[in-house]
């Protein structure tokens, strides 16, 4: 919701588009590398513990600084003079579709719900990459008029950038637009995880919930505005506000006479939202992290791709 002070039009969204800052690369390599060495010393130990070595093997690809030198080919090494590591069967076939909410919604916050949910998402897709996934990247509201994006090496990563650093936030069409619509759905069904960054505020679980199915991993990143978060301190910072306007509807509320009891209304349902968001995940076995858009990704983002 945006607040206004009277009831003339609708009021411009406070960050309707994503910046990426000049240490941003940099933040994400370092990321990248931490978190895929950590995410394959882990999946090493998991097929160890469950599968033995009986795993399929399907080829080799280069090796990256940090992988774990158990996969390492020495023989390979010493005939081509390149390092390469051996590629099993569930490495090969990891495919991750990512989701972003550009609706209008997105554009709330300063700074805003879109700009977390773009630097997330790319902060996600650099992780995939360095593990060898496949990517498929898809925006909602008026920037999902671009096709889905392919990527499938580390230097497609730039593409992301450019991708997300160009979206805007406008339209209706949040996340439910994306699992409801046909040719998506379909293809999310054939990846092993999805990603689904936004608010959530459009989406039925239900919807979400239909995307599950057999090993198939599933993480719901939920970005708030600082002042959805506290909205108390937004009315501090803006005592002359009156009313607040959904940007999407363009429905209206009034503050009120007694704007420390709505306040109150306020938090009890946004709890009550966090809650079952949280609570449908736990049930399902699906990964859920709700943060604010001031936080930076990686205070959160590690909890997320567990």
């Amino acid at each position: 919701m945006v607040g206004v002070r009277s009831s003339g039009g609708l009021p411009p969204l406070p960050s309707p588009g994503v910046v990426f800052k000049g240490d941003f690369l940099a933040r994400i390599g370092a990321f990248a590398t931490q978190l895929a060495a950590a995410r394959e010393r882990e999946e090493v130990g998991r097929r160890r513990t469950l599968q033995g070595d009986g795993q399929e093997f399907v080829g080799y690809r280069p090796y990256r600084p940090g992988e774990d030198l158990r996969r390492f080919d020495w023989e390979l090494l010493a005939r081509l003079d390149r390092p390469y590591v051996r590629v099993h069967r569930s490495e090969a076939r990891e495919d991750w579709w990512i989701a972003v909410d550009a609706s209008a919604s997105m554009g709330v916050g300063e700074p805003g719900k879109l700009q977390s949910a773009a630097e997330a998402a790319v902060a996600s897709t650099a992780v995939g990459l360095r593990l060898g996934a496949r990517i498929t990247l898809v925006l909602s509201g008026s920037a999902g008029q671009a096709r889905p994006l392919s990527l499938t090496r580390t230097e497609d990563l730039g593409r992301a950038l450019a991708t997300l650093g160009a979206a805007q936030a406008g339209g209706q069409g949040g996340l439910e637009e994306l699992v409801s619509h046909q040719g998506h759905r379909a293809y999310a069904r054939r990846c092993g995880r999805l990603f689904l960054l936004g608010d959530f505020l459009d989406v039925d679980p239900a919807d979400v919930l239909r995307m599950l199915g057999g090993r198939r991993r599933m993480h719901l990143g939920q970005v708030l505005a600082p002042e959805e978060w506290d909205p108390a301190a937004g009315a501090r910072a803006d005592p002359g506000t009156s009313e607040y306007v959904d940007p999407e509807s363009t429905a209206r509320g009034r503050v009120g006479a007694d704007p420390r009891r709505g306040l109150e209304r306020y938090e009890q349902s946004l709890d009550a939202f966090i809650t079952r968001w949280s609570g449908v995940a736990a049930a399902h076995g699906v990964s859920h992290r709700a943060w604010s858009s001031a936080d930076a990704f990686e205070s959160f983002l590690p909890d997320l791709l567990r």
